[in-house]
């Protein structure tokens, strides 16, 4: 589709480039997209730099509440690693359970206004969701030589190429969860994490 955001042979160009380092970077990040149920799955993106781990991925129904979500996460952090969730409805509970574990968790409403722009600083957006995309768009863009490593996993590819854009003067909207389900049959719960695990929020311990 033109209107991707993001384009097909840059997701795959990115997924080519990936490969298990040496060493692996600290985690920076953790991505997580709580299952709302039906066949959605949980999933936890984690991020070292720029190269991102192969999914974790867990079924609904393994992960029926916010304790097990939370203990899910906790298990798969390092490195002091700032936890970032979706707590539009049943993101919530693990968000709770998370902070008052004392873990740094960034609870994140996508259908809020984001008041920044794009990286040229012409484009504004529509609400977070929006930027958050457009901010995965810009990160495999090749132009801007980011050294972007995703794992080769056929459904991130997938998902990551499910939503489409359109522009409004100049807003961006991209297209919610419940237009890709209307349109993919489902939803793209792998993207929704690798697009939180993307955020950048300064870990508790470098700051000053």
């Amino acid at each position: 589709n033109p209107m991707q955001v993001c384009p097909t042979a840059w997701v795959e160009a990115a997924q080519a480039r990936w490969k298990l380092p040496d060493r692996l970077p600290p985690m920076d990040s953790l991505g997580v997209d709580v299952a709302r149920g039906g066949k959605d799955k949980t999933i936890l993106a984690r991020r070292h730099g720029m190269w991102f781990d192969a999914p974790l991925s867990h079924p609904g129904k393994e992960t029926p509440d916010g304790p097990t979500v939370a203990g899910l996460t906790i298990a798969a952090r390092r490195d002091d690693a700032v936890i970032h969730i979706d707590v539009i409805g049943v993101g919530s509970s693990p968000y709770d359970f998370l902070n008052n574990a004392g873990q740094q968790v960034v609870g994140v409403n996508v259908s809020e206004s984001y008041p920044g722009t794009d990286k040229s600083g012409r484009l504004r957006f529509k609400n977070l969701r929006s930027w958050l995309y457009w901010a995965m768009r810009e990160a495999l863009d090749p132009a801007n030589n980011t050294g972007i490593a995703l794992p080769p996993d056929p459904q991130l590819l997938a998902d990551l190429c499910a939503p489409t854009w359109s522009l409004s003067g100049a807003v961006v909207y991209v297209a919610s969860r419940d237009e890709i389900i209307a349109r993919i049959g489902r939803s793209p719960d792998y993207a929704s994490a690798y697009i939180l695990a993307l955020m950048d929020t300064p870990k508790r311990g470098n700051m000053p």
